[in-house]
């Protein structure tokens, strides 16, 4: 025989006892070892994610005081009033007034006395003319309705809206100061009409009398 291939031959032998032997090893040594050659998936353990931290309270119900420039924190659906308007209007028409605290207390002053205090929403008055907790005149403030986009005075927020947006005209075009009774008679009876009963000597009416009352109260409650 050629001596290579015996060399062959004896590799191949030995490679053979070798196999037998593991065999041999397999099924009669240490039972822990693995019975095949395929080695085990090692599955990385599952990460546990940290604890998250609870959530935060808000106090429900409470009046808060804020700053005109909204330098305190505001709370989402506050109630900033104790009045018969839920939260979440109260903190829409705080928004739509700039967060000014004499602006806000003027509105709800003349919502509440318009309502006789319940902030109805779909309150109706001057034979079916005045619309919402604002009593928004529907002959004289058409075109600001749609300038502003309001299609429903029933929705306290659209209603106010519209009112916020007369107030500041009010101030703007005509020069009534906000928080005194002029703004308010112009309110109720027209710019002309206010500026007609100043100058006749009547300074305030039962009107704004009441309003202003309400709207004292309201900046108090606020700010103290």
């Amino acid at each position: 025989m050629a001596e290579p291939t015996r060399k062959r031959l004896v590799v191949v032998g030995i490679a053979a006892l070798a196999l037998m032997a593991g065999i041999i090893f397999r099924n009669t040594g240490n039972s822990d070892l693995p019975t095949t050659s395929k080695e085990p998936t090692i599955t990385a353990p599952a990460e546990t994610p940290p604890p998250e931290p609870p959530p935060t309270k808000t106090p429900e119900g409470q009046p808060i005081a804020h700053t005109d420039t909204g330098e305190k924190g505001f709370p989402e659906y506050s109630t900033l009033l104790n009045i018969n308007l839920d939260a979440e209007a109260q903190t829409a028409i705080y928004e739509l007034c700039g967060r000014d605290n004499s602006l806000f207390c003027m509105v709800m002053a003349i919502a509440s006395r318009e309502t006789s205090g319940t902030f109805q929403v779909d309150a109706v008055g001057d034979d079916g003319w005045s619309i919402g907790i604002m009593q928004i005149n529907t002959r004289w403030h058409t075109e600001r309705m749609e300038a502003l986009g309001v299609t429903d005075l029933t929705d306290p927020v659209q209603c106010a809206a519209v009112a916020i947006d007369y107030l500041q005209e009010l101030e703007s075009r005509y020069g009534f100061a906000p928080g005194t009774h002029g703004i308010f008679m112009s309110y109720n009876m027209g710019p002309k009409g206010a500026k007609d009963a100043m100058n006749a000597g009547t300074y305030c009416t039962d009107y704004s009398r009441e309003v202003m009352a309400l709207y004292q109260s309201y900046m108090e409650e606020m700010e103290g």
